[in-house]
């Protein structure tokens, strides 16, 4: 990468006499720092069988569903229940480890309803008799109740609640109980709750027995159009948006399929064969099914025929293409059919097993995982001495204990760290 157009003379700084060959050899040490660490990490970690890395950042012992829910820094929100107390929190980590209950409630959760919409704003959880809606928006939480338990539970990431926190797929319309009456400002989808619901872009995709049929708001739920499934036994298990498509994965339990919306189902010469998706699915276990939003989609590389579900790699892709990773360190065997990413596409998010297992069992001791992407578009934080530094491609930031200094750069900036930084005329003043 050429890092063409940088000035790095430093700006005269005036200081007391006495400090004057410290801050000398500090800002010695800084532009040292600043050009090693450009060209030190200016482009991809790329291994020789052209393989980018990833490494794991955060993990934690959990036995269970986990979801990005965020508005800026990312978090992670999951249930955790006290048996001897019948309490489930639903609580909040940060990738660092901080930790927060966000709210309580009686009995267990429904581990799959979990819903976030994308900007953090709105969470919405059934409890595990799926007899209880809780409701969570701008901090307030509102509690509904249905006149008969839900037979069946939510199946996609955006089942339970659309990615803008506007809707919300129960049947009818349930009985309020508790705080603010969030619902009444909110729309409701569908009337049958047999029938699996899916939001994304603005739409709602119900299953049916041998077709998709997407319905768009405008005035109430009106029907746009209708897919046929390849199979009369396939049902949805995702839809997710992958840069300007929209992808579906279906499945029969025994094989899958995947397609977008603006292209057959059933067709094979298609955007996901032009960028070498469907080849990767035939080459390795196609028992997945691929999430996504913010632009990319992500899925795991599973061996076909592996029980244990070690993690060969994972894939994501979009409109720019398709980008493999191997996790640095020991292999994972995946305790989930899950992956998330976070909204930057530079964090994934799954459950693992903490050793991995002849056969798997749920009962087995599990992990929460939180992998980085070493791409350039993705913010890395680099140490050297008692100087970090940061950068975020096509540019890159400077955090430094100096009083004062000014770094020139003709690039974007991004200004990371705990010190607050302004941008103004191509520099970064700290």
């Amino acid at each position: 990468m050429e890092w063409s157009g940088v000035d790095l003379g430093m700006s005269v700084v005036a200081v007391r006499p006495h400090w004057s060959e410290w801050v000398s050899w500090l800002f010695c040490a800084a532009r040292f720092a600043c050009l090693l660490g450009m060209f030190a990490t200016s482009g991809n970690s790329v291994a020789a069988n052209g393989l980018l890395s990833a490494r794991i950042v955060a993990s934690f012992d959990f036995r269970g569903k986990v979801r990005f829910c965020y508005d800026h820094d990312p978090a992670i929100i999951h249930f955790e229940y006290d048996k001897e107390k019948n309490l489930t929190d639903i609580r909040s980590r940060s990738i660092n480890g901080d930790v927060r209950t966000i709210f309580q409630f009686t009995g267990t959760g429904d581990e799959r309803s979990l819903s976030c919409s994308q900007d953090g704003s709105t969470i919405a959880a059934l409890d595990g008799d799926r007899q209880r809606l809780f409701v969570l928006r701008d901090a307030q939480a509102s509690i509904y109740r249905f006149g008969v338990p839900l037979v069946y539970s939510v199946i996609g990431k955006y089942s339970l609640l659309s990615p803008d926190g506007s809707t919300i797929g129960v049947p009818g319309v349930p009985v309020h109980v508790s705080g603010p009456d969030v619902l009444s400002r909110m729309r409701l989808f569908p009337p049958d709750k047999s029938k699996d619901v899916f939001f994304e872009d603005g739409e709602a995709y119900v299953d049916e027995a041998g077709s998709i049929d997407v319905y768009s708001y405008s005035d109430g739920w009106k029907k746009k159009r209708s897919m046929r499934k390849p199979g009369e036994y396939f049902y949805v298990r995702e839809v997710a948006r992958c840069g300007s498509r929209t992808v579906i994965s279906l499945s029969d339990d025994k094989r899958s399929r995947f397609g977008t919306l603006d292209e057959n189902l059933s067709g094979r010469a298609d955007w996901l064969a032009r960028i070498g998706v469907r080849n990767l699915l035939a080459t390795f276990s196609d028992v997945v099914s691929i999430d996504g939003g913010y632009g990319r989609c992500v899925f795991p590389l599973l061996r076909k025929h592996d029980v244990r579900g070690v993690l060969q790699e994972i894939v994501s892709f979009g409109d720019d293409g398709v980008r493999r990773f191997k996790i640095e360190g020991a292999p994972l065997a995946m305790s989930d059919d899950e992956i998330r990413l976070s909204k930057d596409g530079c964090y994934a998010l799954f459950g693992a097993f903490k050793r991995i297992p002849e056969v798997p069992q749920f009962t087995m001791p599990q992990q929460a995982v939180v992998l980085r992407f070493d791409v350039p578009d993705c913010k890395q934080q680099r140490t050297f001495g008692d100087l970090s530094m940061s950068y975020n491609y096509p540019g890159f930031t400077v955090a430094s204990p100096l009083p004062c200094a000014v770094v020139k750069v003709k690039y974007r900036i991004s200004c990371r760290g705990g010190l607050r930084c302004e941008t103004r005329w191509s520099s970064i003043i700290i």
